[in-house]
């Protein structure tokens, strides 16, 4: 009869037919869907999944209750509605409702006890009730909550569980980063509405644990932990115990609500390297005698920034440098959308990661399942963890949807405070709903001073926190000039997006790259048309890459981990199922970015910034073939850098404010060099040729940035053959407007007047 029962219930689900899917989505049922335990950080052995078919239907209009009537379909929690994987996958709008109803009993086991119910993440404004008894509401897309019901249970063997949920999407001012609706953008994704992670309960006594915050101090070999409680009584005391390997190492007590400090004498520091954990166990104890305890587990690491010996701030990793390459990691999965179909999937990604040599891992705009953060610490990869996005960019401090937005990012630091993996929260994603930019990135800082924090990754920097983020999309990518004593580190936080079609693995079958790309803004990306082609590009892009170590760069981020609908740039396709490349050839290239800097390097043409240097010049309109002219007769002489002073650039020697400026000069070399670099620092477009012939085309132009681009560029193959012994002249075109395959540059409307160039030979 069980059996029978069961198989019923599996056959009123099946996932929705129509686009790609993992391997994964085959094994999922309702019987097995996410079974794990959703909170890795602190660990009750009691606890019941409420994972698995639940009672569901969407209506019209709002504060609707949840009528049984109306909840005439089954949805397959926990996958969103949107979601092949739910077994609904369909759009639901502002002006319509979500209804859920699911049964469940307690234990007998529990009885005494307070009941916890648990939702680790619902999009966007819930409302709970349990036997009819309305339990309370929650406003927010990312964040766990969860709420005491054990005063509406009564004595009944069966209970129920009943939800109404709203969600406007990016039509609201909430958190939502790249959900879309329907018709409403472009470039963004299907939205994530309902439930999408695990809903759970567990039992508790009447005075227990309700949240643990777990700091390391690498310096003063320590480990602090404070126990806040949920309920309260006099004469209760809080024993915090550390192991490793199982071995007692520490062990310490105090009061709740304050921290307990603990001695781990030599400790084993976690790194990517080294991603070694250690047990914790705190219980909540009474006249000596237990009445609560939690497992959880900590790393002994240290994140923090330091000026290296040529003056620039490095990201530090338990007080050593350390260079840190990975994945723009958008969380999205085409049966799941926000969910991955199942734990193995998720992990997945992780060991993907530690296979093609990267360390590090940028959560973008959303909060993954906590068990994704659990295995970052367990097999040693670094987190970037971006807050999401508010749907509005009207969005103020002083609206709802302002202090919404601040509540929930601050829900969202304490529940993922203790993972030692997560090492940098990035406050906003470029200009997206940006506002208050300082006193939040500022209050970000007060609130975690165990992390670094950037502003804003990309485009609106406020020169705020501890790292000065920027976005390049070019094969032969730049980053902003900054002086030597500048107090933030620099870093790349989006780059690369070689986009490559695999196909019978798109989520559009009939979608196309086009051979030319509007290269006007900023998504100025690679398109390649085989592995071969994505191979030679990607080479290239890691090799300029490397060289930007030498003038204060700490961290790439790659665009990205995986295609996701109608983005195909990623190392995978959507569907998990092909590497672009093969894992040991990503893992080849990428292995030069955490190699020591070149050191036998010659200088062959010197910056000017450096050394002023003379250069034949002209602003005038040249013939076509005027860097086949040699010397250059007419032009006048001038020292550079070329250009009009700005505010914290370096100094100008020769003035010029047009749109174009034409170079030319002439080097020596006694021997022909294996490998020559040309340094620039400039914001547009230079074509270089060496002895007549056409070299390179290094492209640093931002229409909406106002500030000197640096980006060293090896010459290619063909190129490095131009050279010979004796006198060789290098010719130059700078210039803000351009046509470039296909589309044109438009001036900017505040064109920054900067140039200097030198050649360094290896």
């Amino acid at each position: 009869m069980i059996l029978q029962a069961r198989l019923s219930i599996a056959q009123e689900w099946k996932p929705v037919q129509g686009n790609i899917t993992t391997k994964w989505a085959s094994d999922v049922t309702p019987d097995n869907v996410w079974k794990e335990y959703p909170r890795p950080q602190m660990v009750r052995k009691d606890w019941i999944n409420l994972n698995g078919l639940w009672d569901f239907g969407i209506v019209f209009g709002r504060n609707n209750t949840p009528a049984p009537q109306r909840l005439n379909r089954k949805i397959l929690v926990p996958f969103c509605v949107e979601s092949a994987l739910s077994g609904i996958k369909e759009t639901v709008s502002g002006s319509q409702e979500m209804l859920y109803r699911k049964t469940f009993h307690i234990p007998e086991s529990w009885k005494g006890k307070r009941v916890i119910l648990h939702f680790q993440a619902v999009d966007y404004h819930s409302k709970i009730w349990v036997n009819g008894k309305y339990i309370g509401e929650h406003v927010g897309g990312y964040d766990a909550f969860q709420f005491d019901i054990t005063d509406a249970l009564g004595s009944q063997k069966n209970h129920e569980l009943s939800m109404v949920v709203w969600d406007p999407s990016n039509t609201g001012t909430q958190t939502v980063g790249k959900q879309t609706l329907i018709g409403l953008s472009k470039g963004r994704y299907t939205p994530t509405s309902g439930i999408y992670q695990t809903v759970w309960l567990e039992p508790v006594p009447d005075v227990s644990i309700r949240k643990l915050k777990i700091t390391p101090d690498v310096d003063l070999q320590t480990i602090t932990v404070e126990t806040l409680l949920k309920g309260w009584e006099d004469n209760y005391k809080v024993r915090v115990q550390a192991f490793d390997k199982g071995a007692a190492i520490a062990s310490a007590e105090g009061e709740p609500g304050k921290t307990v400090a603990l001695k781990i004498s030599n400790p084993k520091l976690w790194s990517p390297d080294s991603p070694y954990l250690y047990d914790l166990e705190v219980s909540l104890l009474i006249n000596g005698q237990e009445t609560d305890k939690v497992d959880s587990y900590f790393g002994m690491r240290k994140i923090s920034i330091a000026r290296d010996n040529d003056g620039y701030m490095r990201i530090r990793l338990n007080n050593k440098d350390i260079f840190q390459f990975g994945p723009l990691d958008q969380g999205y999965w085409p049966d799941g959308l926000l969910t991955p179909p199942s734990d193995e999937a998720l992990r997945f990604d992780v060991e993907y990661l530690k296979k093609i040599g990267c360390n590090m891992d940028r959560v973008h705009i959303k909060v993954q399942p906590e068990r994704f953060y659990y295995y970052c610490d367990k097999l040693g990869i670094l987190v970037w963890q971006d807050m999401i996005s508010p749907g509005s960019n009207l969005l103020r401090s002083e609206t709802g949807g302002g202090k919404a937005w601040e509540a929930e990012w601050e829900t969202i630091i304490d529940q993922l405070y203790n993972y030692p993996s997560i090492v940098q929260w990035v406050v906003f994603n470029e200009s997206w709903g940006q506002f208050d930019t300082e006193r939040i990135t500022d209050w970000t800082k007060w609130k975690d001073p165990s992390r670094l924090v950037t502003n804003a990754s990309g485009w609106v920097d406020r020169n705020c926190g501890d790292i000065r983020d920027f976005h390049d999309y070019t094969v032969y990518p730049s980053m902003g000039w900054t002086p030597r004593k500048y107090p933030r580190a620099m870093v790349l936080g989006e780059g690369g997006g070689h986009e490559l079609i695999v196909r019978d693995h798109l989520w559009k079958p009939d979608i196309e790259i086009p051979e030319r790309v509007d290269r006007s803004g900023d998504l100025i990306r690679e398109v390649v048309s085989s592995p071969k082609d994505l191979d030679e590009r990607y080479s290239l892009w890691v090799e300029n890459l490397s060289a930007l170590r030498k003038y204060g760069l700490n961290a790439v981020v790659y665009t990205q981990i995986s295609d996701v609908e109608n983005e195909l740039n990623g190392w995978l396709t959507y569907d998990r199922k092909v590497s672009k490349l093969a894992i040991e050839r990503f893992a080849e290239l990428h292995s030069q970015l955490f190699r020591p800097f070149p050191l036998k390097a010659k200088t062959i043409v010197p910056l000017s910034m450096v050394s002023p240097q003379k250069w034949n010049y002209s602003t005038g309109e040249q013939p076509s073939d005027w860097y086949r002219q040699g010397n250059k007769g007419g032009w006048s002489t001038g020292n550079g850098p070329f250009g009009v002073p700005l505010v914290n650039a370096p100094d100008v020697n020769t003035t010029w404010n047009t749109g174009t400026l034409y170079l030319h000069r002439e080097f020596n070399l006694t021997t022909v060099p294996s490998k020559l670099s040309v340094i620039a620092y400039n914001q547009g477009l230079t074509d270089v040729y060496i002895n007549g012939e056409f070299a390179i085309q290094i492209n640093n132009l931002r229409r909406w940035d106002t500030e000197i681009k640096v980006s060293e560029v090896a010459l290619p193959e063909k190129a490095a053959k131009l050279l010979k012994k004796g006198v060789n002249q290098i010719s130059l075109k700078y210039e803000f407007g351009a046509v470039v395959q296909g589309s044109v540059f438009s001036p900017q409307a505040t064109p920054v007047h900067y140039f200097d160039l030198g050649l360094i030979a290896y």
